[in-house]
């Protein structure tokens, strides 16, 4: 089975002497459903932060999608991007947009056309109980409404990779 994410010696921190994950040795199959679980604090989303380029490694390697994610560049960042689907923490809902448009964006950096895109949102928003909202803001919402679209956006491309951080945090 092909690995989807390779770790080896992987550390990560923020400030130069203030490791957070030391020397991690690990890798994931592709089509694992994997849970990361840990008390408050310890790293998950750090390690999450950086699968998808947000935090680099401080040592190590990390290899995501077979994209080596030491010294990355901006191009094959962005190519990873489209890619992978995220669920943040906080959601990260552009809140002047509707939710129809906020499940659209990852099909809309993509390129797809505006047919093919408002017919995944509205596969999407369906599978997730929410058809009737797409023309609301995200202020609108409850914040588990919330939480749904953003899972909805993190679908909409049909990534290879689906990263979520506290993903029933809200549910």
């Amino acid at each position: 089975m092909d690995k989807v994410i390779i770790a080896e010696n992987l550390s990560l921190s923020y400030k130069e002497f203030e490791t957070i994950i030391s020397k991690a040795n690990f890798s994931i199959d592709a089509g694992s459903f994997v849970f990361i679980t840990g008390a408050s604090g310890s790293g998950k989303s750090t390690l999450l932060k950086s699968f998808y380029g947000a935090i680099e490694p401080r040592a190590g390697s990390l290899m995501v999608g077979g994209v080596k994610m030491n010294r990355i560049s901006t191009g094959k960042l962005n190519f990873l991007r489209r890619h992978v689907g995220i669920v943040f923490q906080d959601y990260k809902l552009i809140k002047e947009w509707t939710i129809e448009k906020n499940v659209m964006l990852p099909l809309i950096i993509s390129g797809y056309t505006k047919d093919v895109s408002g017919a995944q949102v509205q596969k999407l928003l369906g599978h997730v109980k929410l058809i009737h909202q797409s023309g609301k803001y995200p202020p609108e919402l409850s914040g588990g409404e919330q939480q749904r679209v953003a899972m909805a956006r993190a679908l909409a491309h049909n990534p290879i990779l689906i990263l979520a951080d506290e993903p029933t945090g809200n549910l």
